[in-house]
């Protein structure tokens, strides 16, 4: 018999995973009282799998469904169709899953309640979820601050006597006071000047080291995705395109949209270099197109590529890609390598 321990239980595990948004058939419109609403498409299918310990930078053009999938992973949306799994378990049949799993936000002045002062914002869900009594929890609350780099002194004030840096590092408290295993960020560092975003990575790493955490880590950012990563996934209009651990994925990236997506990295070693963006803008999730939906804005698209959808699938081991470049027989180097001529 397989004893199954907790490091060898996936911390996130989705499978043909969906999220539509909008009713067409709701009652306003079938009493006439509101125009039929497209459906949106903000996932499509996902399969992703994060072993626990993992740090998992998720990137892609806003509207390719990340903030979502980090939602759904953190079980404040419930998927529309498809399987989730945290660490073996159904957020949706055992609610204690959503105190392994804490989000953290982009911005942290909107996600704090201005009116409630610090101690409170980090230590109401201790006090709910019986973790502390209320005789301990303001030694918890200081514990929580100094692990999070704020000073306990100033445990009484309110978010708007912060700056921008020490807002999310309340946020970060307020997450690590549940006492999480995984951890969710959605463009946690985007709102934040470069160096204080060097010092909240710092302290991510610091963090995972101490407390084995799991990190889906959502970010437009692929330098800060590069430092920090073990895994990159790159998501398209609600599609994984393409996975591969971080150092494979930089040395040799696969699909035709993460190679544009490198190719625009800055380089101060290229001073000349006259940067172009991916031709064309990302289609509308209400009607993506038919086949790849990369399709439209790919150099190298062909009469498959608009009809059929590329499965994800392993070009070598640990590395997965959705094209169907991988599939033609005239480029047997490309198949070797996982690079697209």
């Amino acid at each position: 018999m397989t004893v199954t321990t907790i490091s060898s239980v996936p911390a996130l595990e989705t499978r043909k995973l969906t999220r539509h948004f909008g009713r067409p058939d709701g009652l306003a419109v079938k009493l006439h009282l509101a125009k039929r609403q497209p459906i949106i498409r903000a996932l499509d299918g996902i399969d992703l799998t994060i072993p626990a310990g993992e740090f998992v930078g998720l990137v892609g053009e806003s509207g390719s469904g990340k903030s979502t999938l980090g939602r759904i992973a953190a079980g404040l949306l419930p998927p529309s169709t498809g399987e989730v799994a945290v660490f073996g378990r159904s957020p949706e049949g055992d609610r204690s899953v959503h105190r392994d799993v804490q989000l953290i936000f982009q911005d942290p002045q909107a996600s704090l309640n201005p009116r409630m002062r610090v101690a409170e914002a980090i230590g109401e869900a201790p006090l709910v979820h019986g973790i502390a009594s209320r005789s301990e929890i303001d030694d918890y609350v200081c514990a929580q601050m100094r692990r999070a780099g704020l000073d306990p002194a100033y445990r009484q004030r309110f978010p708007h006597q912060f700056s921008g840096g020490q807002r999310q590092r309340i946020s970060i408290a307020r997450a690590l006071a549940l006492q999480p295993r995984f951890l969710v960020c959605d463009e946690s560092v985007a709102s934040l000047d470069v160096s204080i975003q060097a010092q909240i990575l710092n302290l991510f790493m610091q963090l995972r080291r101490e407390l084995d955490l799991t990190y889906l880590f959502i970010s437009h950012d692929l330098r800060v995705v590069q430092h920090i990563a073990d895994r990159v996934v790159i998501m398209y209009l609600g599609r994984i395109v393409e996975d591969a651990p971080a150092a494979r994925f930089f040395a040799h990236p696969n699909h035709p949209y993460t190679q544009g997506l490198l190719a625009e990295i800055p380089d101060l070693k290229q001073r000349r270099r006259v940067y172009a963006p991916v031709k064309g803008e990302i289609p509308s999730p209400a009607a993506p197109p038919p086949g790849c939906h990369f399709h439209p804005r790919c150099p190298a698209a062909f009469d498959r590529c608009r009809t059929e959808r590329p499965a994800l699938r392993e070009i070598v081991p640990g590395h997965r890609s959705a094209c169907h470049l991988n599939d033609v027989a005239a480029a047997p180097a490309c198949a070797q390598t996982g690079e697209i001529a």
